[in-house]
């Protein structure tokens, strides 16, 4: 680790809202994720200068980014698929659901994949979290929830426009499946369950060959290129720092209400032009002329998640900027 994330984790480790969890145990899920390290990372620093007893169960399957991240001893890494039945015995008081596959070149190559891993892991982890005296369990969804929504969407909001005929509607269906059977856990046993619906998540230790549109900026800025926007200057694209985010996961696991779902998204709702001028000087776009169109797309209000005391801390601009400089180093 570099020092821009050991920044953001010391500052995630220092938050006292990891005196709720003191002398529980926890489960983080996708901990070789981009939040799920994070979180990982930051619950075994608030461990270490907290002295808070701690006991962190860390699922992924790369055991080589494992090792890279994470020192022995620090935490108990669990290796295996989430679908399959976890390899702990012990009570896992907090559960954090961040496992799944994300990007655009895997819902066009394995959509049945998409949807397998949504569905057969939370239902898994469902299964474990009533074995295993399960306190609160905070779902990592995304904002496509909402489907091929306009303007500025509440948790009340209905989802509209979701294409069956698509096989890319995948990640959305998957999405969507997740939250209502942690609905339907909350209502039927009683399980403290919550979804938290992520804007883009962008942050230093995002997969750069993921397909999504700001990990291509980054790689182009990498290999000095200039910027390249396949799409429209007009699209609505909002981000949330992996940081901010994590933090929003720990606010919503502390304090958020059983069988409901939190929007997580930064302040700032950017075109995608916008964002990408923030990157760099020199871009090429494919479609110049969409520039002085309307603006298109859906925004998160965050209200609610504001409501249990949560604030953006890390504007756009610098978020970039620090992205950008880890993989620049």
């Amino acid at each position: 680790m570099n020092n821009i994330i050991q920044e953001d984790i010391r500052l995630l480790a220092e938050s006292p809202l990891w005196r709720r969890f003191s002398k529980k145990s926890m489960l983080i899920t996708g901990a070789t994720g981009l939040l799920g390290a994070y979180i990982t990372l930051a619950a075994v620093e608030a461990n270490r200068i907290g002295a808070y007893g701690m006991k962190l169960y860390a699922l992924g399957r790369d055991a080589q980014k494992w090792a890279a991240l994470y020192r022995h001893g620090e935490c108990t890494f669990l290796q295996q698929d989430i679908r399959a039945p976890l390899t702990v015995d012990s009570d896992l008081h907090f559960i954090v659901h961040t496992a799944g596959p994300v990007g655009p070149r895997l819902f066009a190559e394995t959509p049945l994949e998409i949807i397998s891993t949504n569905a057969e892991g939370v239902l898994a982890l469902i299964h474990a979290a009533r074995q295993r005296n399960c306190e609160s369990f905070v779902f990592a969804s995304t904002h496509e929830v909402y489907g091929a929504a306009e303007g500025e969407k509440r948790e009340t909001d209905m989802p509209v426009g979701v294409d069956l005929s698509n096989s890319r509607s995948c990640y959305i269906l998957g999405k969507q499946a997740c939250e209502n059977a942690l609905v339907c856990a909350s209502a039927e046993y009683g399980l403290h369950a919550t979804s938290m619906r992520l804007a883009r998540l962008y942050g230093p230790l995002m997969n750069l060959d993921s397909g999504l549109f700001v990990c291509d900026f980054i790689k182009d800025i990498c290999g000095k290129q200039p910027v390249r926007i396949h799409g429209g200057l007009n699209l609505i694209r909002p981000l949330c720092y992996v940081a901010d985010a994590a933090e929003a996961a720990l606010r919503i696991l502390a304090d958020g209400a059983s069988g409901e779902a939190y929007n997580v998204q930064g302040d700032e709702t950017p075109t995608i032009g916008e964002i990408a001028a923030l990157l760099s000087g020199t871009v090429i776009a494919d479609k110049p002329e969409t520039k002085d169109l309307p603006h298109s797309g859906h925004w998160l209000n965050t209200d609610k998640l504001k409501a249990l005391g949560w604030r953006q801390t890390m504007p756009l601009v610098d978020g970039l900027y620090r992205t950008v400089s880890y993989n620049t180093v």
